[in-house]
This record gives C-alpha cells, structure tokens and sequence, in this order.
C-alpha cells in the first residue's frame, strides 16, 4: 500500500510504514498513523510531532527523519499495544457493488 509495509493489531490496520518509491511517486519516508479524523485533536494533544499527511489527511504522519521520531513512535506504539481504540482502522473489505459487479460477470 502506497509503497510501504502496513501493520495491524486487534484486527485494525494500525500504521504505514512508508519510504520513496523507486519510481519516485511517493517521497515519503516515516509513519503514516491509520486513525479516524475525530480522534486527531485528542492524538495530536498527546503526540504533538504527529501531524495529518499532507496527501492522506485522513492520517497522521512523523518523517523519520523527525527529532523526535523514535521517542514519538514508542509512546504511539505503548498506546496502539493497549489497544487505544483512538488508533487504528477497520479494513474494507469488497464493497457489496464490486461483489455485485464480479457476480454479474460471472453468469
């Protein structure tokens, strides 16, 4: 996904762990945070080096080029291990109109 590694826990996909792309579409290098947009004040309140990506905005992101970085991304892990349910997103499954559409092409 996007080029990166994604990580899930207690069923949610928890984070994205991204880096450039050989092709160069994608220039980032850090942690995109999967989260719902309601739960970035209380998150960025308590992890201020998380910011929504300037793309994907529906989530947070460190560069890990960040300062702060690898102490950041241990209190977010400590949290995610606790299962804080501010962190984390339910994958989607196939939508029931691409189920429909598969079944139809295969009468």
């Amino acid at each position: 996904m996007f080029g990166g590694l994604a990580a899930y826990l207690f069923g949610r996909q928890m984070m994205l762990l991204v880096e450039p792309t050989k092709t160069g579409r994608w220039r980032w290098h850090g942690v995109l945070i999967c989260t719902e947009r309601a739960h970035h004040p209380t998150i960025i309140e308590e992890f201020p080096q998380l910011a929504p990506h300037d793309v994907l905005k529906k989530w947070l992101y460190i560069d890990s080029y960040h300062d702060d970085f690898e102490p950041t991304m241990k209190r977010v892990e400590e949290a995610i291990a606790r299962d804080d349910l501010r962190f984390g997103v339910h994958p989607h499954g196939k939508s029931e109109r691409t189920l429909s559409r598969s079944r139809r092409r295969k009468k």
